[in-house]
């Protein structure tokens, strides 16, 4: 296979809602600054990948035709894939499969999504509608009478369990990890929200489903972000500092089908990172990784993040919050945008935004205040659906 590599990002400002703006908009905006940053235009892309979760959440059904016209790439090849919230790495392994096979040289990936433009006319508000938007996304049989939302999902179906089988994390544990994302978010311009917060503002926020609060849960946001990939040849002629994708994979594995082999486990996550590290040539990731971008929906499904990428033992993802281990200055910092939690969160959107993290960290731009210390060049992205059950895990890589 070709080697991959991301040449160009676009990022914009999490919003709860970009009001003035239509998802083509929005498209338009990250769509531009990626190629810009890349050197290239729109006449340049010989495929689009589209990242779009939920089109009931748009307003719009099969948006793709409607955003190859607007962005100008009319003729060329396109895919969408939809993944849930997990769709981010199952578009990014879809764009990378396009240039490593040798159907394409230079490929434009775009996400987007708009949650809040779904209103709920009986009660009269946009929270209850995108909480809608996304419960079409879960089992309408069986699970959406029942589950009121992604969080409890999570909480119930993920976190309770792995709490009573391995013992943690402990309340101060997950607070902790709401504390060091809020933090994170402060300096980063583009989060939604920037404040500080402390361990007693996030254990007395409002519980969601125990043990999770409304602190230790995500926002919900609008937001579209694009990315430039290119082959080895068209990545040297681009620039001189090139993210390869040196590993990527995906696993599907059902957390509510659960056994006692399973329960309490994110087994996609690891399943996902096994092969992942595999293909990158990693043999311990906590010593060879500079930095993890993963999927805090829930601050739990952080902590369980690290540990099902095998960054510690199971039922020990609490000590490396402890012990400083993933905060800015610690050996192998997380989420160092602020995360879902506090930088902002939509399906199809805040996995793509969190890989652009890792190539602005791994090509030290991104500023004074946020750059972490890159001493080995790798760093991981992972994400997954609202029911833990499609996993993604990303190994990003700089140099030539």
């Amino acid at each position: 296979m070709r080697k991959v590599a991301i040449v160009g990002t676009g990022t914009l400002p999490w919003k709860s809602r970009y009001a003035d703006k239509s998802f083509r908009a929005l498209s338009l905006e990250a769509s531009k600054k990626a190629l810009q940053q890349a050197g290239i235009t729109q006449k340049d892309v010989e495929h689009v990948t589209h990242s779009i979760y939920c089109e009931t959440m748009l307003r719009q059904q099969i948006p793709e035709p409607l955003l190859q016209d607007y962005l100008g790439t009319q003729g060329t090849s396109s895919t969408r894939v939809t993944a849930g919230a997990a769709g981010e790495l199952y578009a990014l392994q879809s764009a990378y499969t396009q240039i490593a096979s040798g159907m394409s040289d230079l490929v434009l990936y775009l996400a987007v999504q708009k949650g809040q433009d779904f209103y709920a006319f009986d009660t009269r508000s946009r929270g209850d509608g995108i909480l809608r938007g996304f419960s079409i996304s879960m089992d309408t049989t069986w699970l959406q009478p029942l589950v009121p939302g992604v969080p409890p999902y999570l909480t119930a179906f993920c976190l309770q369990p792995h709490i009573e089988k391995f013992g943690g994390p402990t309340l101060s544990q997950l607070a902790k990890v709401s504390v060091k994302n809020y933090n994170n978010a402060y300096t980063n311009p583009e989060a939604q929200i920037r404040r500080k917060v402390t361990e007693d503002d996030v254990l007395n926020s409002r519980i969601i489903a125990w043990p999770t609060t409304a602190m230790m849960c995500c926002l919900y946001s609008d937001q579209a972000c694009a990315m430039v990939l290119a082959s080895e040849e068209k990545a040297k002629e681009l620039t001189d500092k090139p993210v390869w994708i040196s590993g990527i994979s995906t696993s599907s594995f059902s957390t509510s089908r659960a056994t006692a082999d399973t329960i309490g486990r994110l087994l996609g996550t690891n399943i996902a990172a096994k092969r992942a590290y595999a293909m990158a040539g990693i043999k311990k990731p906590i010593e060879e990784l500079d930095l993890i971008q993963v999927h805090d929906l829930i601050v739990g499904t952080e902590i369980m993040a690290y540990e099902e990428l095998g960054l510690c033992e199971l039922g020990q993802g609490g000590r490396l919050v402890e012990e400083g281990i993933v905060d800015r200055g610690g050996k192998l910092p997380a989420n160092t945008d602020g995360g879902r939690i506090a930088c902002g969160h939509v399906g199809g959107v805040s996995g793509a935004y969190a890989a652009c993290e890792v190539v602005r960290q791994l090509r030290e731009e991104a500023g004074a205040e946020r750059q972490v210390k890159i001493k080995h060049g790798r760093g991981l992205v992972q994400a997954i659906d609202g029911h833990g059950s499609m996993n993604g895990v990303a190994v990003l890589q700089r140099g030539n």
